[in-house]
């Protein structure tokens, strides 16, 4: 009786074994499916990399693998070619099929500190320290001006001192002049913000864009006026952006290079916007 145990459970050990194998051979992964989306050289090189390391996976259990794995081989990868790329998405697909997604980060905005540049991507996130301006695709990255920033590290957010101002501005780069421009990068190349007064009567912030061919966009707004508090929606700021932006593309190429537009909110609350063929001086 033991002896006949003892062959029924060498069966269905030597069964599970068999199945066990099959089932790995089935569902081996067969196809890794990688889709990049990259325009610089650096990130096309590293998305081959990545193409490399993931096959390496080929013929290996499908069950048994993780996704964090193709996180783990992107920001390797990204740590050795100094590059940036980020998983968009990672699907599996029963038996044998995995589908991933990456796309390339780009640099954007470049903010002064200490004498380096933490440079980061629309979102505000550093992506590099950098002696230098340049963007990872060509020209420079968009210099951003007239606030106080806190030191930080790569991954982190950058954050200033001038929190709302400093908003307000980011809100207007990422919202309105990006898409009334089709994209700001090698369009615009700086945008500073300015506070000046001299009391109660006169006390105006300023948002200065500088475009790559020369011309400036000035957005004043006088937060006190005689001695009334005089505020301003988000809307309104990107109400005076907006049609300065629809100015500037009606100037020629010529204009294009010298002088600035002034937009600013009436005391009606409509915009009041206008070319001066002139250098902008604050004063």
């Amino acid at each position: 009786m033991k002896s006949k145990k003892l062959v029924i459970g060498y069966a269905i050990a030597v069964f599970l074994l068999i199945f066990v194998i099959t089932f790995n051979s089935v569902c081996a992964i067969t196809q890794f499916d990688v889709k990049f989306e990259t325009s610089s050289a650096g990130a096309t090189a590293s998305a081959k990399t990545v193409q490399e390391r993931l096959d390496a996976y080929l013929k290996k259990s499908f069950l048994f693998f993780k996704e964090k794995n193709v996180y783990n081989v992107v920001d390797k990868v990204c740590e050795e070619d100094g590059t940036y790329l980020e998983v968009l998405s990672v699907k599996k697909t029963f038996p044998n099929k995995v589908t991933v997604s990456v796309a390339e980060r780009y640099e954007k905005y470049a903010f002064s500190v200490n004498g380096e540049y933490y440079i980061t991507d629309t979102h505000g996130e550093i992506l590099a320290v950098k002696e230098d301006n340049a963007n990872n695709i060509g020209g420079n990255n968009i210099d951003i001006k007239g606030f106080t920033f806190a030191e930080a590290e790569t991954g982190q957010i950058i954050t200033a001192d001038e929190e709302e101002m400093f908003s307000v501005l980011m809100t207007l780069l990422n919202t309105t002049a990006d898409e009334k421009l089709g994209g700001i990068r090698g369009r615009i190349a700086s945008a500073e913000y300015i506070s000046r007064g001299s009391g109660l009567t006169v006390k105006d912030d300023l948002f200065v864009f500088t475009f790559t061919e020369g011309i400036k966009i000035v957005l004043e707004h006088q937060n006190i006026v005689d001695g009334e508090a005089n505020p301003i929606t988000i809307e309104e700021r990107q109400k005076c952006l907006a049609d300065a932006i629809d100015l500037y593309n009606g100037l020629t190429d010529s204009q294009k290079t010298f002088g600035y537009i002034f937009s600013y909110k009436q005391s009606d609350g409509s915009t009041a916007c206008f070319y001066r063929e002139e250098e902008f001086e604050n004063e």
